[in-house]
């Protein structure tokens, strides 16, 4: 199955999505003014705990030592950083803003890697990332885009989180040795990240007690924790095996799918400007996706990977 060459497009849908509802569950879990370093505080333990029985149950590793580098600058990067500009950002905008500003993840991967030697500058992918910039600044001028008085400031705190997903993107595809199992990457990660946060929220007196998990929030959180853990664990395959340009598609099916369950579960209604940046950013998505020989080229090595 894993072998088939449709199965990086498998999972890139199913991840996308589960990630799309993740954007409902923020909503909820941030409804009760809780504090975003507790509820990222408490977003990592439940994680953690999914990614510990995994690796338990596969027989895989949980945390070594000699892949601590590895732990600490994806937990600061990809879990702690993109967490707290989430949880901030999160109250004061729509579900279907917060699957937008995901959605740049893409365009932001592919011009890091240009900068950084790993891709070829390409005019349609750089067209595409100029419709993405164009996507958000449709949500951050018109004063019609989204409601309240700061909300630009708080799309461009959600803006952050992209950038911090897109450099852990590309340090999980060329940074990691391929012989590391992405679920103990992601279990050494989380685990790391309860230290790096549930002492500083104790510390300012932020913390919410085990029981807050019981409430309405809480078990918002714990789904959310859990849809993305499964999410990360299908998104982080496929950069392992297919790159992580191919493996940022997903933000397709993100983007959509966030937008509607906002719509079924809080009855959402998005102005012309905000359709538009959807559209646009699409468009740019498409652009800025591989060729049709790149991805021949990447389901050959994921195949080959595999068969090895």
């Amino acid at each position: 199955m894993s072998n088939h060459r449709f199965f990086p497009y498998a999972l890139i849908t199913v991840a996308g999505l589960i990630w799309g509802v993740t954007f409902s569950l923020a909503l909820m879990a941030t409804s009760e003014g809780a504090h975003p370093l507790a509820i990222s505080a408490w977003q990592v333990v439940v994680t953690s705990f999914f990614f510990v029985i995994f690796c338990l149950l596969a027989k895989i590793p949980v945390f070594r030592f000699r892949h601590l580098r590895h732990y600490l600058l994806i937990a600061i990067v990809g879990i702690v950083a993109p967490n707290l500009a989430y949880y901030y950002a999160a109250p004061h905008l729509s579900a279907g803003i917060l699957s937008i500003t995901v959605s740049t993840v893409p365009l932001l991967t592919y011009a890091m890697m240009v900068a950084m030697h790993y891709e070829s500058v390409m005019v349609k992918r750089v067209f595409g990332i100029v419709l993405g910039m164009i996507a958000i600044l449709l949500l951050v001028l018109p004063d019609r885009g989204v409601d309240g008085e700061d909300a630009n400031f708080w799309i461009l705190l959600a803006l952050f989180s992209s950038v911090m997903y897109s450099i852990e993107n590309i340090y999980i595809g060329h940074g990691v040795d391929d012989a590391i199992d992405v679920r103990e990457i992601l279990a050494g990660s989380n685990i790391l990240a309860i230290f790096l946060q549930f002492p500083l929220a104790m510390y300012l007196g932020v913390a919410e007690p085990l029981s807050w998990l019981a409430s309405v929030p809480g078990l918002a959180l714990a789904a959310l924790a859990l849809g993305s853990g499964l999410a990360y664990s299908m998104f982080f395959y496929t950069i392992k095996t297919s790159g992580p340009v191919f493996a940022s598609q997903c933000a397709y099916i993100v983007t959509i799918s966030g937008v509607v369950w906002g719509i079924i579960l809080f009855g959402e209604q998005h102005s012309i400007w905000v359709w538009s940046s959807v559209l646009v950013m699409m468009i740019g998505l498409v652009l800025v996706t591989p060729n049709k020989k790149l991805e021949s080229l990447l389901l050959q090595e994921s195949v080959s990977s595999h068969a090895s």
